[in-house]
């Protein structure tokens, strides 16, 4: 099944592609091509791969995707996951005010010009980041990753694609039903597993509507009466699962590095977390290009001016 999406200009599939290669949670999750990329979901019980190519340029984007699934796709399922990779890949968002707010700044504008057209590529779930947010806590990353993995085996879907499997991550029910006992299995060492089995009942049982659309302060604390969720993975599963920013709860020694590097002087942990806060509700998109620079090249990767 192909399909199109029309994303909000400007907008850069090969900076996406760029980011997808650099996010450490979901490295190796997804075939990242020089143009495209194929990546799997679980909806409704059932797994579907899609694959993302841009046509048209940065002002003038067109995303067409196909659909691969081993059963046919009803009305619902397809929608529903065309949905979710618009969400994913952030289509919907009017760059301008941040773009205005970066115009002003003299620090952050040169870097928001090389990146124009990066729109927030998020979790495909906010269920997938609340679970990797519990997981990584503590932990090395390659230790996260190899949990992660080890229940998307488990509990998750596959799809094969041009020979090349793709695992979608499990829905919150696939995940309740393991039980805490299986789940401490794929998840040893500390709280993960109750923590994990908790998510899986809160979300099963959560409309996703509500974590859009209700006041964020309802949202927060809600996410925070799960067991294992406390304010930096509420905060990361509202952004980076629901693109919703909730203040710089927790700055990582990187992110201020190379906040240093872009403002050309040695900057505290508060001093980073005061300079997000002053784009209002676009500061997590500040901290979101500040973290690119240190891994998205926009000069390594082909724009789509000249694409057709």
């Amino acid at each position: 099944m192909s399909l199109a999406l029309r994303p909000v200009a400007p907008f850069d599939l090969s900076l996406s592609l760029a980011f997808l290669r650099g996010f450490g949670p979901m490295v190796g999750e997804q075939t990242v091509g020089d143009d495209s990329f194929t990546k799997a979901l679980c909806c409704a019980e059932q797994a579907v791969a899609f694959r993302v190519r841009q046509k048209g340029d940065v002002d003038r984007p067109t995303l067409d995707v196909d659909l691969f699934s081993d059963r046919a796709l009803g009305a619902g399922v397809w929608r529903h996951v065309l949905g979710r990779v618009g969400a994913l890949l952030s289509i919907d968002e009017d760059l301008a005010p941040f773009h205005a707010l970066a115009a002003a700044d003299p620090a952050m504008a040169p870097l928001v010009g090389r990146l124009r057209g990066l729109h927030h590529v998020k979790f495909p779930s906010a269920f997938e980041a609340a679970c990797w947010g519990v997981i990584n806590q503590r932990i090395q990353l390659r230790l996260a990753r190899a949990m992660k993995s080890a229940l998307v085996r488990r509990a998750g879907a596959r799809v094969v694609v041009d020979g090349v499997e793709h695992w979608g991550f499990p829905e919150p029910r696939a995940v309740e039903s393991l039980g805490e006992t299986e789940l401490a299995r794929l998840l040893p060492g500390g709280r993960r597993a109750r923590a994990v089995l908790g998510l899986a009942r809160a979300f099963s049982s959560v409309d996703e509507r509500f974590l859009e659309r209700a006041p964020i302060d309802e949202v927060r604390e809600w996410l925070r009466a799960i067991h294992g969720v406390g304010p930096f993975t509420s905060g990361f599963v509202l952004y980076r699962g629901r693109g919703r920013f909730d203040g710089a709860n927790v700055v990582s020694p990187k992110l201020v590095d190379a906040a240093s590097r872009i403002h050309g002087r040695p900057l505290s942990a508060r001093d980073v977390a005061r300079l997000a806060s002053e784009y209002g509700a676009w500061g997590g998109h500040w901290m979101l290009y500040v973290w690119a620079s240190t891994f998205v090249d926009a000069g390594a990767y082909a724009h789509h001016a000249a694409a057709s």
